[in-house]
């Protein structure tokens, strides 16, 4: 059957089940966490998992998992357009710890399934290529009582920069319990980073806990970050969250990217977003999202089988998505554009309490930048995305985060 006699057969996504207005709102009912890891230097000797090799007893040739512990802190990243020769200004600043990261890297296969509660079969690290890993036991804790836990898979992607191999790591996972306030929410949870020599995790972390009752926000101001050093001027963040325009704008079919698979086309429009976070007092904690100005038009390709019935934890529906952002300046002129797309992505079945039968997903993935131009030509590193859509109507809440590797400081305002 050709791909003009399926298109038919496909659903509206742009019915409206409920009014567009009211899914948005649903869909923006999260607590969001974004987070900067930085590696425990107290547990490097601990770090590489070496499995026994008489012929490699020190492990010379690399273990097969890296067993991780990191500091978590408070991130924010401001991009702003510029007037300027960047294309935008990204004042980005790391706060105060709040919590701990850990788990394991387990690196597998190239076919590594997807297995919560089982060990992939084990393959060496290699720096040199790249490979993919699962990470088990993962767990982020904010104090004794708070605190979340999941599984996830990823990918390294070894890159040069400045004439120095650098290991990228993206993963993506599913929160699969919680502890007090974090306690029978579903959630996602997306990083990007790098794997240090040291065999830690440094990068960012998204989190967006799916919250209807909105237990964890509140009108209160939270204070805004302690600045501490930073331990990575090489890399730029730029966190955006991203809707469409208004209702007016429509999702299109466009030609099957697989047999069995749909290719979504969907434009958005990209805003700067802080986050606020405070972890101890009465009813702690607490969280924040300040939504900024448009600082770029996202355009994505989506690629997924819309018809097989929803993901769950033990079996989420893949996604790959292309995706191009144009960078705005401050003159409103296309100053930049970055390329990039998910290679890993988990979708998840959304119910939406306040209304039933509103389809929706949530879904989180990540991928390399494939390039860029104007002034953002050459563009490197990563991106990864944590969102929620309505299905009929189909509407958006959208986290993106671009790692871009800036180790010349061209984009990033020094801080």
């Amino acid at each position: 059957m050709s791909a003009q006699a399926q298109t038919p057969t496909l659903p509206d996504v742009n019915a409206e089940t409920y009014p567009y207005e009211y899914v948005q709102r649903l869909l923006d009912q999260t607590a969001n966490l974004s987070l900067y890891a930085v590696p425990d230097p107290k547990y490097r000797d601990q770090a590489c998992i070496t499995p026994y090799n008489p012929a490699d007893f020190f492990g010379i040739n690399g273990g097969y998992g890296i067993d991780l512990r990191s500091a978590l802190h408070r991130f924010d990243s401001t991009t702003v357009p510029s007037r300027l020769r960047h294309a935008m200004d990204v004042e980005q600043t790391i706060g105060e710890e709040v919590g701990v990261l850990s788990g394991r890297f387990l690196f597998g296969p190239e076919n590594l399934p997807w297995t919560p509660g089982h060990e992939p079969p084990p393959a060496i690290f290699d720096p040199w290529r790249s490979q993919k890993f699962a990470f088990v036991d993962g767990e982020m804790r904010f104090n004794r009582e708070q605190g979340c836990r999941g599984y996830g898979v990823g990918r390294t992607f070894p890159l040069t920069l400045n004439g120095k191999p650098t290991v990228f790591a993206g993963a993506v996972g599913n929160v699969t319990s919680g502890s007090g306030k974090f306690r029978e929410h579903e959630g996602t949870f997306v990083m990007t980073g790098y794997i240090t020599e040291d065999l830690g995790f440094l990068g960012n972390i998204t989190c967006r806990i799916v919250d209807p009752k909105e237990t964890f926000r509140t009108d209160r101001e939270i204070y805004g970050l302690s600045a501490k050093s930073d331990p990575d001027p090489q890399s730029m963040y730029v966190v955006l969250r991203g809707t469409k325009k208004d209702r007016n704008v429509k999702t299109t079919f466009g030609p099957p990217p697989g047999r069995d698979l749909v290719s979504l086309i969907t434009p958005s429009l990209m805003r700067t977003a802080q986050f606020g976070f405070v972890r101890r007092g009465p009813g702690a904690p607490y969280m924040s999202m300040q939504v900024g100005q448009v600082v770029a038009e996202m355009e994505a390709d989506v690629g997924f089988n819309l018809m097989v019935p929803p993901g769950t934890a033990e079996n989420p529906v893949p996604f790959t998505t292309k995706e191009i952002y144009r960078f705005i300046d401050a003159d409103g002129d296309v100053a930049g554009t970055v390329s990039a797309g998910v290679v890993e992505g988990i979708s998840f079945n959304l119910k939406f309490p306040s209304a039933p039968g509103q389809p929706g997903v949530r879904f989180a993935g990540f991928g390399p930048i494939t390039g860029g131009t104007g002034q953002l030509e050459g563009a490197r590193g990563m991106l990864t995305v944590n969102s929620l859509i309505g299905i009929a109507p189909h509407a958006l809440s959208l986290l993106h985060v671009l790692h871009l590797a800036d180790p010349e400081r061209e984009i990033r305002r020094a801080s």
